[in-house]
């Protein structure tokens, strides 16, 4: 492998381990130090890979950090390890080469007590000054005194050159429960700090307590929006990590759900955003519309939001005539309405000065910051995990890629719009390919006990890349399991996009995103 070579001739002192990826979903692992992991991350910047994750695993005698460098351009993914004292944990930052690390250290440091030599502003990032141990440690570790001032030091003050202003947490613009502190010169943004955790709800600690199967409905908890999606993501994950077969009508039944579950969360996106721009009378139609598909699948799920359809190998039961004849009869319906959007928004000329050239990114956020979906398709990069890593039915369906070229706040609308019609074509094209068959493999145990060893598996959600780490020890029960989740990313490029900018401005820019803020606050 070409990369192995480059490591071995910058770091002689690395010995990288090639490993089976559809065992372990990533290429290669290697065994940093503490006196070279800032080195290896900027060897990574400059061969053009994101960091894809940053997480914890606590193994008692030692802690873990777990890095997830990858491409855009390739399937390429690389975990990096470093080990570190579980008494005085301390590892130097990489949050100046990578600005997506500044928030994964803040959580890992939380939430493990790790401090991260040299990060600047190391306070609470979902927690809150009452937590007295942290909490994904397995045993209780006390948080110190001077650790609690550290964690709680964020205090706006106001000061001569401005004044603050809070975004949140009620305020509808938001998409649920987020507040950005925002320091003002009179209209314009200075300064934009997101401050989370008002939903937060353990779901890591929670997937620790709970049996593999215990912890389905877990998932569609995190994102309401495309429940379907990370009930997929979640079951592939564990499917990959026991080797399970799933047969093929399960496969292209799930690619179908996920779909019309991915143009439901768009749907509602697009009549928010718009809604926050002043615009309430399209937020009614895509209402009408997302109805049509929530009719459909509650149907088929017994649900109409928060879904837990798919099992381990399969599905929960099988689709009939009916459900066909219903999509088909939707594919038609939404196809007739999106020369009705384009009269109504795409050429409304107050929409177009709302959004064009206002919130533009360059092709530098999706690699410091990790950023995916919608928001890296804005900026030409064609990234989509359904074509780049393909699960369910993607790699039998040929389908395009909506991307856009401005990076612009209407060209993440554009995008998803275009997403939309596209999510109908390979809807329609399972449809026709959908073959016969079980909908779920035999001899399931009813109690799933993984082999020992780690994997990392990702898809592609309404929001963009959700990646799942799981750590199993061949119990019943999650050793370990991460959520990476796209929201979170996404937002971390707010700050610097809302900088300079009027804060009406800014809130369009913070309706382009698209956030489900539950599943940022996991």
């Amino acid at each position: 492998m070409e990369i192995s070579t480059k490591i071995k001739e910058s770091f002689p002192s690395l010995e990288p381990k090639e490993c089976p990826y559809e065992q372990n979903g990533y290429h290669l692992s290697i065994e940093a130090t503490k006196s070279n992991i800032v080195d290896i991350a900027r060897f990574f910047i400059k061969e053009d890979f994101y960091l894809a994750d940053l997480c914890c695993v606590d193994y008692i005698d030692y802690l873990e950090l777990v890095y997830f460098f990858s491409k855009h351009d390739k399937l390429l993914r690389i975990k990096v390890t470093l080990k570190i004292d579980p008494e005085k944990p301390s590892a130097p930052t990489i949050s100046h080469i990578y600005n997506i690390a500044h928030w994964f250290e803040r959580e890992i440091h939380e939430f493990f007590g790790v401090l991260f030599d040299g990060h600047p502003f190391m306070v609470y990032l979902f927690l809150h000054d009452q937590i007295d141990f942290y909490p994904l440690r397995k045993k209780q570790v006390p948080v110190p005194d001077e650790d609690k001032r550290l964690l709680n030091s964020f205090k706006p003050e106001e000061q001569e050159d401005g004044f603050f202003l809070n975004l949140g947490p009620q305020h509808p613009s938001t998409h649920g429960v987020l507040r950005v502190v925002v320091k003002m010169n009179g209209e314009y943004i200075l300064e934009a700090i997101p401050v989370l955790g008002y939903l937060h709800r353990m779901h890591e600690k929670m997937a620790e307590n709970r049996t593999y199967q215990q912890f389905y409905p877990n998932a569609a908890r995190m994102d309401y929006l495309g429940a379907l999606n990370f009930n997929l993501g979640y079951v592939t994950t564990v499917e990959k990590l026991c080797g399970i077969e799933v047969p093929e009508r399960a496969q292209y039944i799930r690619t179908i759900t996920c779909e019309l579950n991915r143009i439901s969360s768009h749907l509602l996106w697009l009549g928010a955003f718009l809604a926050d721009l002043g615009g309430l009378t399209p937020f009614l139609y895509t209402f009408d519309d997302r109805e049509q598909i929530l009719d459909i699948l509650e149907a088929v799920t017994g649900s109409r939001l928060t879904y837990s359809y798919f099992r381990f190998g399969g599905l929960f039961n099988d689709v009939d005539d009916n459900f066909v004849d219903g999509v088909k009869k939707f594919i038609n319906r939404l196809r007739s309405r999106f020369s009705m959007y384009d009269r109504l928004v795409t050429g409304n000329v107050i929409f177009i000065n709302r959004v064009k050239d206002i919130g533009v990114m360059d092709r530098s956020y999706p690699i410091r910051y990790g950023c995916s979906g919608p928001v890296i398709r804005s900026i030409g990069i064609p990234f989509d995990m359904r074509k780049h890593e393909p699960y369910a039915a993607y790699d039998r369906i040929d389908f395009k890629i909506a991307t856009g070229t401005n990076a612009d706040n209407m060209d993440r609308y554009l995008v998803r719009i275009q997403e939309m019609e596209n999510s109908l074509d390979i809807i329609e094209k399972a449809l026709k390919e959908l073959p016969t068959g079980p909908i779920k493999a035999d001899k399931i145990p009813k109690k799933l006990k993984p082999p020992k060893g780690d994997i990392y598996h990702t898809i592609e959600s309404p929001r963009g890349e959700l990646g799942i780490y799981i750590v199993s020890d061949e119990s019943d029960v999650p050793y370990r399991m991460r959520w990476r989740v796209p929201s979170y990313s996404n937002l971390m490029t707010f700050p610097e996009l809302a900088k300079g900018t009027l804060i009406a401005d800014a809130i369009a820019t913070l309706g382009s995103y698209d956030l489900v803020i539950p599943e940022i606050d996991r």
